[in-house]
């Protein structure tokens, strides 16, 4: 089989052109260093160990990342093209189940018992955020969803990253820049989180993620949990933590679909001099009836985002706006004590 042929049919198989570059590198040595992979492979070092895991989970080749340094395996070839029989296996059930009952493709629920399947589910979930990823991760692993975390950024996502031990010694607080909009460290261990558009959770509880093999982390979808787990990280160890990465101001007008992301931007262009009004459409949380408040000056933030944080309880993260000769308090998803609950929210400069 030449090279050309092997690549082909590499490609036929799903693999994306740098998963097949570092694969036939791994096949010219059979055994070798994650880090002459990069060397040789021509693929930079932010998608050597991704690819490496994603061949891994394929059964093309076995990581090893519990030495220093990682090292990989090539397969034998009857293991690799059973793995992918395998696979193939599963998907012809895969479909018939989709077929035979819909409500399979609607579970909420799913138990996680490999730290490799679970940092591929986090990474799946950052590339389907739309608004909002907030992620509670140990800086040991951060590397790992670098790239997704700086896609979701190029998207116009917000994403907050509370990095924690282990690892944090050796971590550069300047690889957080592209990749989180607010970006916060904490030398301690909590559990890792992810949530994602306030309805999406994955909760590491016995922390696969760093190499725990006993228990199951947890991923939610399309539940309320994922905004409560928010809140209290972000009231707890979020308010605790030091501030290490915050993003630029963003050019005005610009709409924002939620209050926390409207928030940031107004209190950096307010710490900068700028007078501002807001179009806010809200939904009154004594009536439930949706109202639109055009052009209303900013007279008040309360955040505890950033520092200095200027909220007066731990979860309050509200914008207070003149309105009708009076001033009305705008909170975010499921605002209670405020007047509106914000469904979007659009920042211009005042005249």
């Amino acid at each position: 089989m030449t090279r050309e042929r092997l690549r082909e049919n590499l490609r036929l198989l799903g693999l994306s052109a740098k998963e097949i570059a570092v694969y036939l590198t791994i096949l010219d040595h059979g055994t070798v260093t994650v880090s002459r992979v990069v060397d040789e492979s021509d693929v930079s070092q932010r998608h050597v160990y991704q690819m490496c895991e994603q061949l891994d989970e394929r059964g093309l080749v076995v990581l090893n990342d519990h030495v220093r340094p990682s090292v990989v395996r090539a397969q034998r070839a009857n293991s690799a093209v059973g793995s992918i029989e395998s696979r193939l296996d599963d998907l012809a059930a895969d479909i018939e189940s989709e077929l035979a009952d819909r409500e399979v493709a609607d579970l909420e629920v799913e138990l996680i018992k490999a730290g490799q399947t679970l940092a591929k589910r986090c990474r799946r979930d950052v590339d389907s955020a739309e608004e909002e990823v907030f992620f509670c991760l140990p800086a040991a692993v951060f590397d790992r969803f670098a790239d997704a975390l700086a896609d979701a950024v190029d998207r116009g996502v917000a994403v907050y990253a509370l990095v924690t031990d282990p690892g944090l010694d050796g971590f550069d607080a300047d690889e957080l820049a592209g990749r989180v909009t607010l970006g916060r460290t904490w030398p301690h261990e909590p559990r890792p989180l992810l949530t994602v558009d306030r309805e999406r959770l994955v909760l590491d509880e016995p922390k696969l993620l760093v190499g725990a093999t006993e228990g199951s982390a947890i991923m939610l979808t399309r539940s309320a949990v994922a905004a409560n787990l928010f809140s209290t990280y972000l009231s707890n160890f979020w308010q605790i933590a030091t501030e290490a990465y915050c993003c630029e101001r963003e050019p005005l007008p610009r709409t924002y679909p939620t209050l926390r992301n409207a928030l940031l931007q107004a209190t950096l262009h307010d710490r900068a001099g700028v007078d501002l009004t807001a179009t806010i459409t809200g939904e009154s949380t004594a009536t439930g009836d949706i109202v639109e408040l055009s052009s209303v000056p900013i007279v008040e933030l309360r955040q505890g985002l950033i520092d200095p944080f200027t909220n007066e309880f731990p979860v309050e993260n509200s914008i207070r706006v003149e309105h009708e000769g009076r001033v009305v308090a705008i909170g975010g998803a499921n605002a209670v004590i405020e007047d509106y609950e914000a469904l979007d929210v659009r920042l211009e400069r005042a005249e």
